[in-house]
């Protein structure tokens, strides 16, 4: 029986990336993992071709000092949907219902290995991939991303344009396993600063999800936490001068419902991850997060692992049994 090079386990090997950037850059123990799509190279049976996060480009790897590791989480913990046995230590009745990220540390992961900005970001996507699949499976009712936010235009033009065109096509094909599992998808954020393609994008993958009761994935792109407190504030101001709502009236439900996690079963984070080390919320649903447990790490987004985010929700677990007690 023929067997793929992965045979669903993920590899080390030693390669170098030509970076569509021509921002070369050489890894000793790199992990390729399946979603990076392998194929064998049609003229070399030494090396792979790779498929670059970045879409106009190959990554090619020489297949020297392949080793396997142990299978991760989501290929050995989830072997069927019917089967999900939660990572040890982790107990289904202290599992947060809404997780959130911020994204944080793309930028340096790039810039630390001489490569453009641009290449972090692109990691992060892949690590997305694998991340947003296992809240997934780890039945994590809702999962909010900091993805862009309403400060991050003062960025140069060439880095802004790229994450535009990156999220857009997050949106029309890295969401299609998420589909397959059920998740719905949405945005927060102020869209009409968008590309008119992105906002095409985001009504597209918004319509197609609707209906879906998996895991409510929402991307805050062009989202600011006081601008979410703004907004919701100008309209309930519009429902008073409409007659709609009277002053005494105004509680917390009708706040809730003028965010812009209106549409969210679970609005407010119960664990509230940030990687790069560094400790703020840098304006991030602050509403939402009155009540949220903060963890953070030093690792950058784009080495985050499943692993890691198994860490994170234990840390949580043993939060909520110290304050249940």
């Amino acid at each position: 029986m023929t067997t793929s090079f992965f045979d669903n386990k993920p590899k080390h090997m030693a390669f170098t990336y030509l970076s569509p950037l021509k921002h070369d850059s050489s890894f000793p123990n790199f992990t390729i993992k399946p979603c990076l799509a392998p194929k064998p190279h049609s003229s070399n049976p030494n090396f792979l071709n790779i498929m670059s996060p970045i879409t106009s480009g190959k990554i090619h790897a020489a297949t020297t000092n392949v080793t396997t590791r142990e299978l991760s989480y989501q290929d050995e913990k989830f072997k069927t949907q019917e089967d999900q046995a939660l990572p040890a230590g982790l107990e289904e009745d202290l599992m947060p219902k809404h997780v959130a990220f911020i994204l944080d540390g793309n930028r340096r992961w790039a810039v630390e290995k001489g490569l453009p900005p641009m290449d972090g970001h692109a990691a992060m996507r892949i690590t997305l991939r694998s991340i947003l699949p296992l809240c997934s499976k780890l039945n994590i009712k809702s999962v909010s991303l900091y993805a862009f936010s309403t400060e991050n235009w003062i960025r140069p033009t060439v880095e802004v344009d790229f994450l535009m065109e990156m999220y857009e096509d997050v949106l029309r094909n890295d969401t299609l396993e998420l589909l397959s599992l059920g998740c719905r998808i949405t945005l927060m954020g102020n869209k009409t600063k968008l590309p008119k393609s992105f906002q095409k994008a985001c009504a597209e993958i918004e319509e197609k999800s609707k209906n879906n009761t998996g895991t409510h994935i929402n991307y805050g792109i062009n989202y600011s936490g006081k601008h979410d407190i703004l907004q919701a504030c100008r309209s309930i101001v519009t429902k008073i001068k409409d007659g709609i709502l009277v002053p005494n009236q105004i509680n917390e439900t009708h706040f809730k419902q003028a965010l812009y996690t209106k549409t969210n079963e679970y609005p407010y984070p119960d664990l509230v991850i940030r990687t790069s080390g560094e400790i703020r919320l840098s304006n991030f649903m602050l509403w939402q997060m009155a009540y949220s447990e903060l963890y953070f790490t030093k690792k950058y987004f784009p080495d985050f692992e499943e692993d890691d985010l198994i860490k994170a929700l234990l840390a949580y677990q043993e939060t909520r049994r110290r304050v249940i007690k």
